[in-house]
């Protein structure tokens, strides 16, 4: 199975809500119900978006219910935020 290395918007959106929620730090431990309501979409959407960016290592469960980026994910999130969240290939 060939898995997309070209983050969607939804996609997108996820890491953005974590990455504001996480107050813009790796390691900061979040509640994932908590980024689900800031994403603002359903629980499989934000299954699936926070399924992506763990396959990645971009995102990692710290605790039951709690996500976190990881350092290489603070990279990424701050790169993207950069370019005000465009299209960009991961």
């Amino acid at each position: 199975m060939h898995v997309s290395q070209i983050a969607n918007g939804s996609e997108r959106d996820y890491l953005r809500a974590l990455y504001e929620l996480a107050d813009r730090k790796a390691k900061s431990a979040v509640s994932h119900v908590e980024v689900r309501m800031e994403f603002g979409r359903s629980e499989e959407e934000a299954e699936s978006a926070c399924d992506f960016w763990a396959d990645r290592g971009i995102v990692e469960w710290t605790a039951l219910g709690h996500v976190a980026l990881t350092h290489v994910g603070l990279r990424r999130a701050e790169h993207l935020a950069s370019r005000g969240w465009s299209f960009a290939p991961f």
